[in-house]
């Protein structure tokens, strides 16, 4: 049997080691502040942790600051306000996204010279552990709290703050440098294995390079075919790529490529895609780390969109064309094999969707009434573009009997003004694929985009007389740009402007569309593909 040479797509090592701040002596007349992610019940336990840290400890309390989102980092300017405090405990960790956004917060914190506790909850201690050390800092102090919190009564919270309040003093005080971590992949760059399928399939499995399905062997000459599509130097970087925060070379990127079963000419594509993806207004890492379904959808534009064969027609989110198959998914190799992006130790969702396999469409242009997405975006009708944004599964919408525009219009304000999807409690603005049999009626009957994006805006608000008194309240915090700019203090609309509403042309014959729920990301990101001169 002859042998098969094929290369590593992983990247060895996190970030280089990087120190804790010194520990305090004590924590008498120490000048304490507090982050409180706006988790529910986080202002509750922060509310009697710290009588305790004053009255046994002599600890003096400094400011507390209050995120708007647990899905928001701390800003260069409350770096710098926190700076100024002998230490800082964040509260609390009870979710994926939560509890990411507190390591890293707390790995900032901890290389500015400031000590921190970062408060976690137990079925997220070890994803925070894992992603502290992705930043090279796998001794960052984790202190552990029974799971969960936002559920928990105030009895329960309270115990639960007296409970840790030594274990905090400790990690303030007592500081012992803790594992650092093995390196990522101990394996070569590249290996002889026996070509044989099943014995291939069996590595690659027990590697865990895969997403649950078989792979392609990555052979030498099938990334060279990739290398060959663009014009960008095999060794040149792309990252760091989260959860683990490494980063990535054009080729490892090409070998994940092939092991999604692309064709060489999809991969600037690809590119595209991993390059929209680390944009800072896709927040990938929030994406990645969520307890939400939220996964990475890309959008293809322009002339690539039918030169390599993707579906913008019928089935279009669902299986049987390769290009929209296999470009989603490289986007995911890249980021499990390269960013270190592992269910259940640093991707904390709750139940998933299959979108974390691949989801990829491209856009309907040929029977769209209107300009494409791409051209709304600042980009030509030429150009070939790929869109990344954060989005859950979509909602059908199947305006069964419907005749005009109008009547479809009363649907998706039907369908967004569900309570539960992500567009009440994230900004970041819905997303509509429109089949183009919709999109022609409501064209014929005087809708465009901006009249579709205006009435849903005005329309698709929920009472807050539905919500329950905490979820109000939360709401309104989350939600205050809402609140604030809206002029609507009864209702709680999808987006916080009406050009949040985003809107693509995609799929075939039938009455039916799609609501796509969008979160995290700041907004949608679009990258132009460029194919080799």
């Amino acid at each position: 049997m002859s042998d098969l040479t094929v290369l590593n797509p992983r990247i060895a090592g996190d970030a280089p080691p990087a120190p804790l701040a010194p520990q305090l002596r004590a924590l008498r007349d120490a000048r304490i502040a507090f982050v409180d992610n706006s988790k529910v019940n986080a202002d509750l336990f922060l509310s009697r942790l710290k009588p305790l840290l004053e009255a046994r400890h002599g600890a003096r309390l400094g400011v507390t600051l209050r995120k708007l989102a647990p899905k928001d980092e701390l800003s260069p300017d409350e770096l710098q306000a926190l700076r100024g405090h002998d230490a800082v405990i964040q509260c609390f960790g009870d979710c994926g996204t939560s509890t990411s956004m507190s390591v890293a917060d707390g790995v900032a914190l901890e290389r500015l010279g400031v000590p921190t506790v970062t408060v976690c909850s137990s079925a997220f201690s070890g994803a925070a552990r894992s992603q502290a050390a992705g930043r090279g800092m796998g001794d960052l102090p984790i202190v552990e709290i029974p799971h969960p919190m936002h559920t928990a009564t105030e009895t329960v919270v309270t115990q639960r703050a007296e409970g840790v309040i030594e274990n905090v003093v400790a990690a303030l005080t007592r500081r012992a440098p803790g594992a650092r971590g093995a390196s990522a992949d101990r394996l070569p760059e590249q290996m002889q294995l026996p070509d044989a399928p099943d014995a291939l399939q069996e590595f690659f499995f027990a590697q865990g390079w895969t997403d649950g399905l078989p792979v392609v062997p990555p052979t030498r000459e099938a990334v060279r075919a990739m290398l060959v599509t663009i014009d960008r130097v095999p060794s040149e970087t792309v990252g760091p790529i989260p959860p683990r925060m490494r980063l990535a070379t054009i080729e490892k990127i090409a070998i994940n490529a092939v092991m999604a079963g692309c064709r060489a000419e999809t991969f600037p594509v690809v590119l595209a895609a991993v390059e929209a993806a680390l944009d800072e207004n896709c927040r990938l890492y929030g994406i990645q780390t969520a307890t939400n379904n939220t996964t990475p959808l890309v959008i293809v534009n322009g002339p690539a969109a039918k030169q390599v064969g993707f579906n913008a027609r019928g089935n279009v989110f669902g299986q049987g064309n390769r290009a929209n198959a296999t470009v989603g998914r490289a986007l995911q190799l890249v980021l499990r094999n390269i960013g270190g992006d592992l269910p259940g130790e640093t991707d904390m969702s709750t139940q998933g969707q299959t979108g974390k396999f691949t989801f990829c469409i491209a856009e309907n242009e040929d029977e769209s009434p209107w300009a494409p997405f791409h051209v709304e975006q600042g980009y030509r009708r030429e150009d070939s573009t790929v869109t990344v944004i954060g989005a859950s599964a979509g909602h059908n919408v199947f305006t069964y009997g419907c005749e005009t525009g109008a009547e479809i219009m009363d649907h998706f304000v039907g369908a967004m003004t569900a309570m539960g999807h992500n567009n009440v409690i994230f900004p970041t603005g819905p997303l509509l694929v429109l089949s183009p049999e919709h999109a022609h009626t409501l064209a014929r009957d005087g809708y465009d985009k901006a009249r579709i994006r205006k009435e849903l805006f005005e329309r698709a608000r929920i009472p807050l007389s539905r919500f329950g008194a905490r979820t109000v309240r939360g709401l309104k915090h989350r939600r205050s740009r809402w609140f604030a700019q809206a002029g609507d203090p009864a209702h709680i609309g999808v987006a916080d402007d009406a050009s949040h509403i985003h809107i693509v042309v995609a799929g075939g014959a039938g009455i039916h569309s799609q609501f796509v729920p969008t979160s995290f990301s700041y907004r949608p990101v679009t990258k132009p593909v460029r194919f080799k001169s």
